[in-house]
């Protein structure tokens, strides 16, 4: 929202005078640096920030690239020093250009330090000994020790998290919370998984463990936009949110038959979350599932229905009809629904609301596991099925191919044998 709209909708709500309006612009085109004199470009979605974004990627892309091809000439040590000199120089370069003014790239600088923490704990882990090759295939195995198995990630998760709060001291930069998203997945989702063991890798235990963490983060962004001052941090979790929420749905959809339907309601729920907390992403979410609960229904449950893409076809256009009526109905509860822009989103129930999934979740693991050993225990059963089938064909095709084959010739007494010039010569009988 910019200062002039601001100041109007200050106007039409009685706060300011117009008179005060006019003051107020001048002051601010009068404190405000001119283009010519701005350094940087502002932060927004523009050709800058974009090749801020680039930058840093490809400097992270070398890097480990370098560091994977060079681990084992470089060893422990060498890329533990490695990393801190890199962080080192990164620092040094973000001072400067603070002292030039570039902010922007000044938080990119930073947050390229704040990304060697992670890769120089874990080489300091396995230079010191704490963590060693053993104990990586140790803990690979399915029955491992939690603690043993769980120092290592979370030392690792944690320097990288100590390394952002020590950066946000610094300066306000809202990138500075991708680190902090990242972790906010991994180490919960982790945790979980450790609580509640599934028979694999995918299945409906998982799609609830996405679920509850997506919960969780939800709740965290919403406290962190509620008490937003100028930077926009909730942005980041808010991104986590939305990959949590797609793969742990997907995953219920994909494991959890009974729980099909219940996509549809979910996704309308997120579209209007999405309005409600001024969060486009969390609509991109909701219009994927609302698109692949439609598909779902058009090639499965419909499948052989000539007359679902006329009814869907109407659906369409009452919802468009509908939402005009309600428009015009109903305009200042349109308002209300999108709040104040001014002032932060308020959800309504607030962080109970959003934690309630995690609960959900909570009740049904343990069912969510007995239906993944289940399914499990299924598709052991019916591959063992497969493969007996298969060799029942193979040794079939074999048989007839042994009964097919010619029989060997038994020679003749007294008739020569080719390739054997011995007995082409003709007995002589003994007097």
């Amino acid at each position: 929202m910019t200062i002039s709209s601001l100041l109007d909708t200050g106007v039409d709500k009685g706060i300011i005078t117009p008179d005060q309006r006019t003051a107020l612009l001048a002051l601010a085109s009068a404190t405000e640096p001119q283009a010519s004199e701005r350094r940087e470009a502002e932060r927004a979605f523009n050709g800058i920030t974009i090749a801020y974004g680039i930058g840093a990627l490809v400097v992270l892309f070398a890097f480990g690239w370098f560091m994977v091809d060079r681990w084992t000439v470089l060893g422990d040590s060498g890329v533990f020093t490695l990393s801190v000199a890199y962080a080192g120089i990164f620092l040094v370069v973000a001072y400067f250009l603070k002292r030039e003014g570039f902010d922007t790239a000044r938080g990119v600088g930073t947050l390229l330090a704040v990304a060697m923490a992670p890769l120089a704990m874990y080489a300091l882990l396995r230079w010191t000994g704490v963590w060693t090759p053993e104990l990586e295939n140790l803990c690979r195995q399915r029955e491992h020790p939690f603690a043993v198995c769980q120092g290592q990630p979370l030392a690792i998760e944690l320097a990288a998290v100590a390394a952002v709060l020590l950066a946000m001291r610094t300066m306000a930069f809202a990138p500075f919370m991708i680190p902090i998203a990242v972790v906010g997945v991994t180490l919960p989702e982790r945790l979980l998984r450790e609580w509640a063991p599934g028979p694999g890798i995918d299945g409906a235990g998982m799609g609830w463990r996405w679920v509850m963490v997506a919960s969780v983060l939800a709740a965290a962004a919403y406290l962190i936009d509620r008490r937003q001052r100028g930077e926009d941090y909730g942005y980041w979790l808010w991104i986590s949110v939305a990959v949590a929420t797609w793969w742990g749905c997907m995953m219920l959809f994909q494991f959890d038959r009974s729980l099909r339907w219940f996509l549809a309601p979910a996704s309308l729920l997120v579209i209007t979350a999405s309005v409600i907390l001024r969060r486009r992403v969390l609509l991109v979410v909701g219009l994927f599932g609302v698109f692949g609960f439609l598909a779902w229904l058009a090639f499965d449950v419909f499948k052989l229905t000539t007359a679902f893409p006329l009814v869907l076809a109407t659906i369409g256009i009452s919802i468009i009809v509908l939402t005009v009526w309600v428009q015009k109905r109903f305009p200042e509860a349109i308002r209300r629904m999108g709040g104040d822009p001014s002032k932060p989103a308020r959800f309504p129930g607030g962080v109970a609301v959003l934690l309630a999934p995690a609960v959900l979740g909570l009740v049904l693991m343990q069912d969510s596991a007995r239906m993944d050993r289940e399914e499990a225990a299924d598709r052991r059963s019916a591959n063992r099925v497969r493969e007996a089938r298969q060799r029942m064909r193979r040794d079939s095709i074999d048989a007839v191919k042994r009964r097919r084959q010619p029989a060997t010739a038994q020679p003749v007494p007294g008739t020569p044998v080719l390739g054997n010039p011995k007995s082409a010569q003709p007995r002589t009988q003994p007097n």
